[in-house]
């Protein structure tokens, strides 16, 4: 190892140790390996840092965030909670089951963590709390469900893997969809057989009329997630052209139900505009950082080690998800992502796992890492919403990892979860 690369993985390290933000922590330890790398210079940070953000692709990003900044202005996020308490609000589990429900509807629209917790999150919370429900309680069911969110299309993560992996972005929302339902459903089951240690009643069976009311209303919201991806599967339009047209539908929502009012449309745009700047920092850091890996040989070196391994496909998903859940407890999903693809694309095609596959079950990873300690942001978001202790949300997330890890298995060992339905349209298209 040279002196070079020593000092790049100790800066990295001890940065990340310090809690440093991690696209602080990517750049400076950038800056040192460049520093003193005497086939380097300096205008090689400035070039790739600007040449990672040119890709047209990355242009869908601050579309899909505003889409979802208005979508939470509109009060579009109550509708789909009413709709989702009227079909599972009765079952064992309450609220808790409605929560769920209401995160896979809502994640066609949001497409992150983030914004599905801290959006309709907000809304759960406060109805579970109304219920009778414990805040922490209510909190961690909400960061768990919110996990859903980037799995089912459209997904901001999704869009950064398909570009750096060159895979199609229509197979890869595709292949989302079961795993989202997945998840949702394992989950759902998990609050059912949970709640017979107690806790709230169910709400009642609400009738068939009420239900085709509630219909009604949230039928314009979820129909959102059907064009976008309907016209990404279909081929009429662009990734970035479907993230304009999720800003140009919530707009049209929010002047259908006269919820907003123009300080809040310009406050989701401020809202919008500084949660795309963080990603794409961590875009244009991770980036230069992975380039430095490459140029060390580091994943040609890891695919040597591994030998007879990767000849085993099990053995070496087992072993990625192992990496990755790591990676997930001390990183934040977006720059863990841009860091592994480039040392495990070519581990998973020495291995003959399908790059799309690759990609679902990197990104269920590192959403559940999003709701694990010590890094994990959805804790904090959750603690923030409820005032409640970040070691009593802890506490009370932990058992959700039951179905999320057994749905991550299931998921990665398990190809045709994600495969199936993308060939299958590929199949009726062709």
């Amino acid at each position: 190892m040279s002196f070079e690369f020593a000092l790049f993985l100790a800066s990295f390290v001890g940065l990340l140790a310090l809690g440093v933000p991690i696209a602080f922590c990517l750049g400076f330890a950038s800056m040192a390996y460049l520093t003193f790398a005497e086939t380097a210079n300096m205008t090689i940070i400035f070039g790739r840092m600007q040449g990672s953000l040119q890709s047209y692709l990355y242009t869908a990003i601050p579309f899909f965030i505003l889409a979802s900044a208005l979508m939470n202005t509109a009060g579009i996020t109550s509708r789909i909670f009413d709709f989702a308490q009227s079909l599972v609000g009765h079952i064992r589990g309450g609220l808790a089951q409605v929560n769920v429900l209401a995160s896979v509807i809502f994640s066609g629209m949001t497409g992150t963590v983030v914004g599905d917790a801290a959006g309709l999150g907000r809304i759960e919370i406060h109805a579970m709390r109304q219920a009778g429900y414990k805040p922490d309680f209510a909190g961690a069911v909400t960061i768990s469900s919110a996990v859903i969110g980037p799995i089912i299309p459209p997904s901001m993560i999704m869009l950064i893997y398909a570009e750096l992996a060159e895979v199609s972005i229509a197979d890869l929302f595709l292949g989302g969809v079961i795993p989202g339902l997945l998840i949702g459903g394992l989950m759902m089951i998990y609050i059912y057989f949970a709640a017979y240690r107690g806790g709230p009643a169910p709400s009642p069976r609400y009738t068939w009329r009420a239900r085709r009311r509630s219909f009604v209303r949230a039928f314009l919201p979820a129909m959102s997630p059907v064009i976008i991806v309907g016209g990404l599967v279909l081929g009429v339009i662009t990734p970035t052209e479907a993230g304009l047209i999720a800003v140009l539908y919530a707009l049209l929502l929010t002047a259908i139900y006269r919820t907003a009012r123009p300080t809040e449309l310009l406050a989701a745009l401020r809202e919008a505009t500084l949660a795309t700047a963080m990603p794409l920092f961590i875009v244009s850091t991770a980036i230069l950082f992975s380039w430095i890996i490459t140029v060390e040989r580091v994943p040609l070196f890891l695919v040597d080690v591994l030998g007879g391994i990767v000849d085993n496909p099990i053995a070496t998903i087992l072993i990625i998800n192992a990496a990755l859940l790591i990676m997930g407890m001390i990183m934040e999903g977006i720059g863990a992502m841009i860091l592994m693809i480039p040392i495990l694309k070519p581990i998973a095609l020495a291995a003959g796992i399908d790059l799309v596959h690759l990609g679902v079950f990197m990104t269920v990873n590192l959403m559940i890492g999003m709701i694990t300690p010590p890094v994990g942001i959805s804790l904090f978001v959750a603690s923030e919403i409820t005032g409640c202790k970040l070691t009593d949300i802890i506490r009370e997330t932990v058992p959700f990892l039951i179905p999320l890890v057994a749905s991550l298995l299931l998921i990665s060992l398990v190809p045709e979860t994600v495969l199936w339905l993308p060939g299958l349209v590929r199949e009726l298209a062709g």
